[in-house]
């Protein structure tokens, strides 16, 4: 048996190069989730330089190229460039990927972090951010971590591969809450009956049903709470950012500019964080233990 030589990008065919990242559809959808980055880069680059001047453009090559009458063909190409780069990143993933040789895809990745975080510092600096660089750079480091982390894998991701990967840390979740509160009857002796708050020294069975009751109650209406104030938290931001008036100044039509980017962005941080708060209380209120009558 001959050994195995181990596959660079030099031993890449050009059909394999332009081809082969479509052979696996999760290869083919992360091209496509990638693809747009190129044109968000573009787009906003060219908003900067229509609006604040050529200055904001620290490349001097596209500077000069969107001074001329021919920059929609940098625009087109400037899209294309990167669309081009992440199928070919993704063919030499799937050809190299090897359990013996390993992969050599983080400068793969490193390039497509960088193009992230330009992509999102000309979208922060275009909506007037503050500290729009270190934002950007945190975020082309996130995508560096995430696209070197699924590029590294030497097994293809499937849909039951999500579906078993989150039944388990769901799974692995409710055992933690399960057995959270055992302890080892000797160590824990002391803890317990300093831990004991002085109401329930002494209760009786149906007295600790009703305060376990009561907890659960108090966590119930607390997300029931979170979510009948939800609406006036975000009409609340909408006032603040300036959102609220959008159709007196702007029309019906909602477009994206530095009144309606920052509001979107607030508001759907503010929606997560008061989600994962409903959660908390939720899954804190069927967490309370009833003792056994």
């Amino acid at each position: 048996m001959r050994p195995r030589i181990k596959k660079t990008l030099s031993t890449m065919t050009t059909r394999q190069m332009f081809l082969l990242w479509w052979r696996e559809p999760w290869i083919r959808y992360l091209v496509f989730s990638l693809s747009p980055i190129g044109l968000i880069d573009a787009a906003y680059t060219v908003l900067l330089v229509q609006t604040r001047g050529p200055e904001y453009e620290v490349n001097p090559l596209v500077r000069f190229a969107l001074s001329t009458e021919w920059w929609a063909v940098w625009f087109v190409l400037d899209v294309f460039a990167f669309s081009l780069f992440a199928m070919i990143a993704g063919s030499y993933y799937l050809h190299t990927r090897s359990r013996i040789f390993g992969n050599k895809i983080w400068w793969f990745t490193a390039l497509i972090g960088f193009r992230v975080a330009a992509a999102c510092y000309n979208m922060l600096l275009f909506y007037g951010f503050e500290a729009p660089l270190g934002l950007a750079i945190l975020l082309g480091f996130i995508s560096f971590y995430i696209g070197g982390s699924l590029l590294s894998r030497t097994e293809d991701v499937t849909k039951e591969g999500i579906v078993s990967f989150v039944r388990r840390k769901i799974r692995n979740l409710h055992d933690w809450y399960l057995i959270r509160g055992v302890r080892h009857p000797v160590e824990s002796m002391p803890e317990m009956t300093a831990s004991v708050p002085d109401a329930e020294l002494g209760a009786t069975p149906a007295e600790t049903r009703l305060i376990h009751l009561l907890k659960r109650a108090a966590y119930i209406s607390a997300a029931i709470l979170v979510f009948v104030s939800t609406p006036f938290v975000l009409l609340m931001l909408a006032d603040v950012t300036g959102a609220g008036e959008w159709s007196e100044r702007f029309g019906p039509l909602v477009f994206w500019n530095e009144v309606s980017g920052p509001a979107f962005v607030i508001g759907f941080v503010v929606i997560v964080a008061l989600t994962a708060a409903m959660i908390y209380f939720i899954l804190n209120a069927f967490g309370v233990q009833e003792e056994p009558p």
